[in-house]
């Protein structure tokens, strides 16, 4: 029985050596093809929002979301199979979308401004939100505990009323921005005339919010729009 002799270590070296090369290559073909995966994901995601917006989950369909993203429909196939995954994806980019928005800090009073101007900015969310709560699907609630946790903050400050529901309070000041985001739209035929129609809804808003929430000695806090454009007789327009 002949015993075998080792092997040079050069060669060892040099196989590792193409082993690595190859290890690399193959890696970095991997991350290109996530990334590319990611982009596609999010090109499809972003299209379905917009088509969404425009006709509603009937008129939703994977060929329709990938001609607008620009791809092929096999590619939009290998992310969603079927509508129903597509609507769901959509509906969780806007709760992660509002989440983020929601854990930021703010004040009742900036609260206020910063959705319904936000909303009035991005009627497409309105759109789907409410396309959402007609079909009777799920909402999502991400962002809503901080959101929730803010105003909670607020109303048992020793400035607010006794009482106060701020889940409630909460559900009111969205949906009222949510609503009027579509209305702002429909009432005027120019964005600034929106925008100024927009700084009227919110003053308006943080009045009846404040004056419901904080006790009439309560030191004030803003509760006034920056900017009351002078109210322009209905018709006339930019």
């Amino acid at each position: 029985m002949s015993a075998r002799v080792g092997s040079n270590p050069k060669t060892i070296k040099q196989g590792l050596g193409h082993q690595t090369k190859r290890d690399l290559l193959a890696n970095t073909r991997q991350r290109a093809l996530r990334s590319d995966a990611k982009a596609s994901h999010k090109a499809l995601v972003s299209a379905a929002r917009d088509l969404f917006a425009e006709r509603g989950s009937d008129g939703l369909t994977i060929v329709e979301v990938a001609k607008r993203a620009g791809l092929n429909r096999s590619t939009a196939y290998q992310h969603f199979r079927n509508r129903e995954e597509l609507s769901q994806a959509v509906a969780e980019d806007i709760a992660t979308e509002l989440g983020e928005l929601m854990k930021q800090p703010r004040g009742l009073a900036e609260q206020i401004d910063f959705f319904v101007h936000y909303f009035e900015e991005h009627p497409n969310i309105a759109r789907l939100w409410m396309f959402h709560l007609l079909a009777n699907e799920s909402q999502s609630r991400r962002g809503w505990g901080s959101y929730l946790d803010s105003l909670e903050q607020i109303t048992k400050s020793p400035n607010s009323l006794p009482g106060i529901d701020a889940e409630m309070l909460g559900v009111i000041s969205l949906t009222s921005s949510l609503v009027w985001s579509v209305m702002a739209s429909q009432r005027t035929g120019s964005k600034k005339s929106s925008a100024e129609e927009t700084n009227r809804f919110a003053g308006e808003l943080k009045r009846l919010f404040l004056a419901g929430t904080r006790k009439p000695d309560a030191p004030k806090t803003g509760g006034q729009s920056k900017r009351t454009p002078k109210r322009k007789s209905r018709g006339s327009d930019e």
